[in-house]
């Protein structure tokens, strides 16, 4: 299926590596401009979701670019049951997960064309919160209420909002994850992964390319009549209703 991506424009946050990256690589593949953005120096634009000088920089840089679409992603917070966690913490997150993104796409609205599309990365926690994850649980379904609430405000443009919601995927991020909870549980990390697995009807972690096709496909023009959804890519992980 060829997305009609090809001469369009997409910012894809979050992309040096994991599931930003994968998107990114999907969207180019089609033959899509992508603008990247990383935590870290390197080839993408540098954007750190969590420090306002660092939202502020970026956005004087790319202020006026036509954007057909945005993959709103953030790197996770911090691990932590709710007596772990400080004002500090709270803050932080509160402003990597919720206040940054609000931030950029309130002020890049004005540079996305009519009909394009908006897709917020997720996780699971938006239905069933998880264990150790305190901070990712309140936040992120936060998102999943902004997506609801910007369908119709952005719907005189034809807009299209949507989230997305990654199960077990094969990153970095999930890794650590699953290293933690084996130092928790004092089991080995290959222990974690086989009981996480179990619990997964297809029976294994997703590819980041699995996650990235799904994306690319819900910003694209294909899915044009998406909106105010979300996406589950996670195997069959989530029994919810």
């Amino acid at each position: 299926m060829d997305l009609g991506v090809k001469d369009r424009t997409f910012l894809v946050m979050g992309a040096s590596r994991g599931l930003g990256k994968a998107v990114a690589d999907a969207l180019r593949a089609e033959g899509a401009g992508v603008i990247s953005t990383s935590r870290h120096p390197g080839q993408d634009a540098v954007l750190d979701t969590a420090l306002e000088s660092s939202r502020r920089t970026f956005l004087d840089g790319i202020r006026g670019r036509r954007l057909d679409g945005i993959f709103v992603n953030t790197g996770g917070p911090r691990t932590g049951d709710f007596a772990e966690l400080s004002d500090q913490d709270w803050q932080q997150a509160f402003e990597q997960l919720l206040l940054g993104p609000i931030q950029i796409v309130r002020e890049l609205l004005p540079s996305m064309t009519d009909g394009a599309s908006l897709l917020f990365n997720a996780s699971s926690s938006v239905k069933v919160p998880i264990p150790h994850l305190t901070l990712s649980n309140v936040y992120r379904a936060a998102i999943y209420a902004l997506v609801k609430s910007l369908v119709d405000e952005l719907a005189p443009r034809r807009i299209r909002v949507n989230l997305i919601v990654p199960g077990r995927i094969a990153t970095e991020r999930v890794a650590h994850l699953d290293h933690s909870n084996a130092e928790r549980l004092k089991l080995s990390a290959e222990a974690v992964r086989a009981r996480a697995a179990a619990k997964i009807p297809l029976g294994r972690y997703g590819d980041p390319d699995e996650f990235g096709r799904m994306a690319a496909f819900v910003l694209s023009p294909q899915a044009s009549y998406l909106n105010g959804a979300s996406f589950w890519v996670d195997g069959g992980q989530n029994r919810s209703l």
